[in-house]
């Protein structure tokens, strides 16, 4: 019987529990902008090819946070951009009833990030499943996403 060995990342910047997106936004999404369309995927546990989190207690984000703003100018910038590339801090939230997801950059300390919904719109006539992306303090509709290119 043989073992074998699989390297496993440690989540950085004290990320802990791994986000479970819902089955309902996982997928390829499609969605147009200034013409042209484009893409995007969601999966088990990333968005946009980030890794999703769950947001730390505020007493570990405020340490960490001081942490990551006491770091030489330099490095602080080169970790804010990896941070902001490949990790997300996640909080959930009802829509109309449906279980939907914030994502925030992780340890971003301000800004309202992308917000999440899978809905059900009427598109050309058929009832489609979609999801709608917000933005803002308010969760503004920025643009309604589907899984199909038509």
């Amino acid at each position: 019987m043989g073992m074998h060995s699989q390297k496993v990342e440690a989540a950085p910047w004290g990320a802990k529990k791994l986000y479970t997106t819902p089955v309902a936004a996982r997928g390829t999404w499609y969605y147009k902008e200034s013409g042209k369309i484009n893409r995007f995927k969601l999966t088990k546990h990333t968005v946009w090819g980030k890794k999703l989190y769950y947001m730390l207690p505020k007493k570990e984000y405020n340490k960490l946070e001081s942490k990551l703003e006491s770091l030489p100018e330099k490095k602080y910038m080169s970790t804010i951009y990896h941070l902001d590339d490949t990790i997300g801090q996640v909080y959930e939230f009802k829509w109309h009833g449906m279980k939907s997801f914030n994502v925030n950059g992780w340890l971003a300390g301000a800004g309202n990030g992308a917000y999440y919904v899978p809905v059900t719109k009427l598109r050309h006539g058929k009832k489609v499943q979609a999801l709608r992306i917000g933005h803002g303090a308010y969760n503004w509709l920025t643009f309604y996403a589907y899984n199909h290119q038509n």
